[in-house]
């Protein structure tokens, strides 16, 4: 197969390859003939419409599947002889004829090459968590304490005590940004939040600080608390406080910990302490700290699991990537954040910050228009605003939220380790020459089949064993078992040490500690401009003309086709005289264009 090729990025190649006019006239005449065969037009029967008649009604739509076809089946041949992987595969473009009728474009981003080596080098760090009686009484303490009825307490002289819950009232300044000046800092606009207080169970010194205050206060008193107080308890942003926290107590709960008992244990809120009803009478916290100690050891198991994965593939995706090919993580970042037609503007959101958010340039509510942010806008309204508010697009107050910058950041990272994962999970899997479990995979299939009888509508029983025993939820089996063999490979070979850690911190650690910081980990390759598009070729002889009327004539295109197709194109726009191609190349590429 003849083929050109240039490497304009670090994973991405332009080919430019030659379509014969043998092999295209080949094509269109065998699907010439299957559309024959099978149409069924008015006035003839079924299979039996002239091969002319079938070209020049649908002759464009075939020529146009054909060119397709060509295109894709071009692709997988270059990529098969060169062993490489196709991560994206963009738009074929026309180019300048080389020795043939139709030579294209195309821009293919493939997928590092990665040699795994020895894993051995790896250190990957276990948590390892002692858990006190401590720890275990102050669990069951914090999940009855989410097991109280509260009731509010009506009546002036009514003093909020230790163990009530306080609802405070304060206002609260939306986010800022450590740039804004004072001036814009005063004039924003604050907003009344209201959030409880439980005064039980201070998490650390801080948080007892400010439970002390608020013991002995009636509804309608106010106090000065500091923001540190209030983000401490209340998880909030201390940007996000006032500089004058002053804060009232709009109400007062009371409410009393319920018993310990199979009451309490029915609740789902406690539940989790709790796995099964403990074999003996269960009266006192002291009774129930082994029954709950073995459920939270579970969770701490689990989870401790988790950690040590998502390190180990941290760990080996670190080690032998060192930048992500951007079109297929703006594909993984799509699929991930996609929720199609229900919400359309967050599907608009997703594609307009992308490249921004990767390139680390600032986000302004100009990429959320409709129309994208340009050099030369309107500058009629540029006198109400400094040089310094409209170099960023509206100034601060044209920023977008904090809340969505930290959403659409966090989901591009999250996008980037599914891609770091799987790039080395992959490898793994080729290299290890490891295989799926094929036995694990049909008891996963039986078992759902098995469980047929609990489906609700018992009238889609026949849909649900169809997908059961279907060919994709197969695949999906075999991937999932491929990838837990890969990660056991992984921390069989690799060096693991335990790492002390505390308790109260635990749970707080995610599973995947470095992905909020991906973008900094990791190189997204950069942007490569669209190819510029249908390159007009040199003026053509009366015979060439001659030779291309009689293709036109084969294909079943009219010339009044070909004129319209030609209207299509903007000849000013190339500054190049229109050629003479079929109109349904025109057709198929003329977006590029």
């Amino acid at each position: 197969m003849t083929y050109e090729y240039e490497q304009i990025g670090e994973f991405t190649r332009e080919y430019t390859v030659p379509i014969s006019q043998e092999a295209l006239d080949g094509r269109i005449h065998e699907l010439t003939n299957e559309v024959a065969s099978s149409a069924h037009l008015k006035g003839f029967r079924k299979g039996k419409t002239p091969r002319k008649v079938i070209s020049q009604r649908y002759g464009s739509a075939i020529e146009n599947d054909v060119l397709e076809k060509i295109v894709n089946e071009n692709c997988t041949e270059i990529l098969s002889e060169e062993g490489l992987q196709a991560g994206w595969i963009g738009r074929p473009y026309l180019a300048a004829p080389v020795d043939s009728p139709y030579t294209y474009k195309v821009r293919v981003e493939t997928m590092p090459q990665i040699e795994i080596g020895d894993l051995s080098e790896i250190t990957i760090k276990r948590p390892n968590v002692n858990l006190s009686d401590e720890d275990v009484r102050k669990q069951i303490n914090t999940a009855r304490e989410r097991c109280i009825e509260w009731y509010e307490l009506d009546g002036d002289e009514i003093e909020s005590k230790s163990g009530d819950r306080v609802w405070i009232e304060f206002q609260l300044n939306a986010a800022r940004t450590d740039e804004t000046d004072a001036e814009d800092r005063d004039a924003a606009d604050p907003r009344t939040e209201r959030f409880p207080i439980v005064l039980r169970s201070p998490k650390d010194d801080v948080s007892e600080s400010l439970h002390e205050k608020l013991v002995g206060l009636k509804v309608g008193d106010h106090l000065d608390v500091s923001n540190e107080e209030l983000s401490n308890e209340l998880g909030i942003n201390e940007e996000a406080a006032p500089n004058d926290s002053s804060l009232s107590v709009v109400r007062i709960d009371t409410g009393d910990l319920p018993h310990i008992g199979e009451a309490l244990f029915a609740r789902p809120e406690f539940r989790h302490l709790v796995d099964s009803s403990p074999d003996t009478k269960v009266e006192s916290i002291d009774d129930l700290i082994p029954v709950a100690r073995d459920s939270i050891e579970q969770a701490i198991e689990r989870t401790s699991e988790q950690v040590l994965q998502n390190r180990a593939m941290w760990a080996l995706a670190k080690q032998h990537i060192a930048s992500i090919p951007r079109e297929v993580l703006r594909q993984r970042f799509l699929e991930g954040t996609q929720v199609g037609e229900q919400n359309l503007q967050s599907t608009f959101m997703a594609f307009r910050l992308f490249d921004p958010i990767v390139d680390g340039e600032v986000l302004d509510q100009n990429l959320l228009m409709a129309q994208p942010h340009a050099d030369d806008h309107d500058h009629e309204h540029d006198d109400d605003h400094d040089d310094d508010t409209s170099s960023s697009g509206n100034g601060e107050e044209g920023l977008l939220p904090e809340s969505l910058r930290v959403f659409w950041t966090s989901e591009v990272n999250r996008a980037i380790q599914r891609v770091a994962f799987t790039l080395t999970q992959q490898a793994l899997i080729e290299q290890r020459d490891i295989e799926a479990d094929q036995e694990w995979v049909a008891s996963q299939i039986q078992a759902k089949a098995d469980s047929v009888s609990l489906v609700e509508d018992q009238s889609r029983a026949q849909e649900y064993l169809d997908f059961v025993y279907g060919e994709q939820h197969y695949q999906d089996l075999v991937t999932q078992s491929l990838l837990e063999q890969a990660t056991k490979v992984l921390l069989d070979e690799a060096t693991i040490e335990d790492e002390d850690v505390e308790f109260d911190s635990f749970f707080s650690q995610t599973a995947g500690e470095d992905a909020e910081e991906a973008l900094d980990i990791f190189t997204v390759a950069p942007s490569l401009p669209d190819p510029e598009g249908y390159i007009a070729s040199a003026p053509e002889s009366n015979e060439d003309k001659a030779t291309d009327a009689d293709a036109h004539s084969t294909s079943g295109i009219s010339d009044e086709s070909m004129a319209a197709d030609q209207a299509n194109l903007d000849v000013g726009e190339r500054g190049a005289e229109e050629d003479s191609k079929p109109g349904i190349f025109k057709k198929l590429f003329k977006k590029n264009t």
